[in-house]
Formats: C-alpha cells, sequence, structure tokens
C-alpha cells in the first residue's frame, strides 16, 4: 500500500488539530511549533484516502487562503506500516465492509493526479527536441525496415503526456490545462510531420516495405489498440506509477503512422499517405476518447459545484465528438472489405 505525508501550514492563530480531519483516515499525525502564532501539522495516510482528508481540510478552512497543503510520497516508513486483512461478512444488506473508511478511492488524489500530468504537459524546448529525435529515429527505422528502431524511437517520444492531459483537461473542463496540452499536441505533431515530409523528399524509400505499408491501412484492430492504449495510459497516472512503459504504448499507436504519413507525403504517395493519416487520426480519437472514459469511470471529476457543471458539460460534449468521430471511421473501415 503506497503512503502520503500530507504537512498543513493553517492559518495563524489555528488550534484545532483534533478536529481537522477524521482520525479514522489517518494512520499517524504530529504537530510542530514553527514560531509563537504558527503550528504545522503532518499527516501520513494511505493514498486512496488522500483525495478525501484534503476535500476534508479545504472544507474545513473554507474561504480562508491562508492556509498551505503540501502533498509528498513516502518512500518508507518505520515502524513499519501493517495493513490489517478484514475477513468479516457484513450481516445487512447495505454490502459495506467492516473496517472500510468512506471516501476510499483506488487511485492517487485528483491534485496530485493534475500536478503529475501537468509536469508532462507544459511545452518546453525539450520536448520539442525529443519530437524531432524520436521522428527522425522512427524515419530511418521505417524507411530501413528495422523495428529495433521504430521502437527505438517510441521509446524517446513524449507523446503520452499532452494526450492525456487533453483527456483529464476535459474531463475536468480546465480550460488552461485544455490550452497547454492541445499546444503541445499542436506544434509536436506539426514538427513532426515537417520533419517526416523533409526526409520523404531528400531520402529515397521503397513504400512497400513492411514497417510502411503495414501502417497505411486501418482495420477494427487499430481501434481496439487505441482504445486499449489510452485506457493504460491514463491508468498508468492515476494508479501512480511509472508512465514510462506505458507511454511506449501510446507512442506505438501515435508515431509510426503519423511519421509514414509524412514520408509518403514527402515522396509524393499521396494514396498511401491518406491511408496512413487515417490510421493517425483513428488513434488519436481512441486515445482521448478512452481517456476521458477512463477518467469518468474513476469519480474524476471537479471539486465546486460550478466546475463540476461545466466539466461535465465539457466531458459530454468531446465524448460526443470522438464517438461521432470514431462511428465515421468505423463505416470508413468498414466500407474499405
Amino acid at each position: 500500500m503506497a503512503l502520503r505525508l500530507i504537512k498543513i501550514l493553517p492559518p495563524k492563530g489555528f488550534d484545532q488539530v483534533e478536529d481537522i480531519v477524521n482520525a479514522d483516515d489517518i494512520i499517524d499525525h504530529w504537530v510542530e511549533k514553527t514560531d509563537s502564532d504558527h503550528i504545522s501539522i503532518s499527516i501520513l495516510a494511505d493514498v486512496e484516502l488522500t483525495e478525501k482528508i484534503l476535500e476534508d481540510i479545504a472544507d474545513r478552512f473554507g474561504q480562508n487562503s491562508n492556509f498551505r497543503i503540501v502533498l509528498m510520497p513516502v518512500a518508507a516508513t518505520l515502524p513499519k506500516h501493517e495493513v490489517e486483512d478484514s475477513d468479516d461478512e457484513v450481516d445487512d444488506q447495505s454490502s459495506v465492509k467492516k473496517n472500510e473508511p468512506d471516501g476510499r478511492v483506488s487511485r492517487i488524489s485528483r491534485e496530485e493526479l493534475y500536478e503529475d500530468i501537468k509536469e508532462v504537459v507544459d511545452f518546453s524546448w525539450v520536448y520539442l527536441v525529443l519530437i524531432a529525435l524520436s521522428c527522425v529515429v522512427a524515419a530511418n527505422g521505417l524507411i530501413r525496415n528495422s523495428p529495433a528502431m521504430v521502437i527505438g524511437a517510441m521509446v524517446i517520444a513524449p507523446i503520452l503526456g499532452p494526450n492525456v492531459g487533453l483527456a483529464l483537461a476535459t474531463t475536468l473542463g480546465d480550460i488552461q490545462l485544455l490550452k497547454r496540452s492541445l499546444k503541445s499536441i499542436f506544434f509536436g505533431f506539426s514538427l513532426g510531420m515537417i520533419l517526416s515530409i523533409v526526409m520523404g523528399l531528400a531520402i529515397p524509400f521503397n513504400p512497400e516495405v513492411y514497417e510502411i505499408s503495414s501502417r497505411t491501412e486501418v482495420s477494427f484492430a487499430d481501434i481496439a489498440l487505441g482504445l486499449a492504449a489510452g485506457v493504460a495510459g491514463c491508468l498508468s497516472f492515476t494508479r501512480g506509477i511509472s508512465a514510462a512503459v506505458i507511454g511506449v504504448m501510446v507512442a506505438v499507436a501515435l508515431l509510426p503512422p503519423m511519421v509514414a504519413t509524412g514520408l509518403l507525403l514527402g515522396s509524393g504517395q499521396f494514396n498511401l499517405a491518406m491511408g496512413a493519416a487515417t490510421l493517425t487520426v483513428t488513434y488519436i480519437i481512441c486515445v482521448n476518447l478512452a481517456g476521458i472514459i477512463t477518467f469518468i469511470l474513476q469519480g474524476i471529476k471537479p471539486k465546486s459545484f460550478t466546475e463540476r457543471r461545466e466539466g461535465e458539460e465539457l466531458s459530454r460534449y468531446a465524448i460526443i465528438i470522438w464517438i461521432a468521430l470514431l462511428v465515421l471511421l468505423s463505416l470508413i473501415i468498414y466500407y474499405q472489405f
């Protein structure tokens, strides 16, 4: 079980420490005095309860903005915290397990998830350099029909973050995160496409090699792959595990067909380029649709009523649009056979 350390710096003069959180939700807590009028409260808790604890603390302070909450992962703690297995069954029809606190979620808190995703969404020169390098390596792998080089390109491609950020922004109705995600996706894909087209113009290649030809046709299996990649990408963030391996899976879906599209456009193979472009769009739609649905099913939503209403409205429109596009692509795939 993962643990989190919640450090609270309450407003000046605050002394109601025992009332700040429900004792059943925490493992341990301690108080430190920083000066005569300020204190610091540290809480050790299960990661699955941090979202509830953070909401309780924020509600406790209400509109008072003179406080700070810092959330930190815990690598280890001594003495070791033992998790008790409860085999007790419920005696009533409420189906509520004993010793299981309300508010437990099988993921990290919304606040921690937001910060993790925001970190990998921010547009920077490092992001552009990694996109450029991955596209150059992928193009060489496609041209030389080398699966190893294509896989190497997918390892360094930072594609997962902006797409998961777009899904989370749509789920929360966060316009700022939405803009940052779209900016990273637009410039990243534009740079990759330009480099791929230039390489297609400069380097002669055989479009019939497997690594390229296999990415010029779309099937229903590709829809399944895109949906699986989207779900896996979002779960990697919500469970607080490393997204590196999952990022490769998303890059498997998005990077090679995008680079193949640019190469084929640059070489004048417009019909084949259209097939590769259709495959790229299919993956983008599936990854984002699966991401939004995964976040919603995990109970990730804005905190306030106004934000929740705006977020639900944006999510509803986004799901309708993505599903409509997916249905359209499914019809195109169906009539291709």
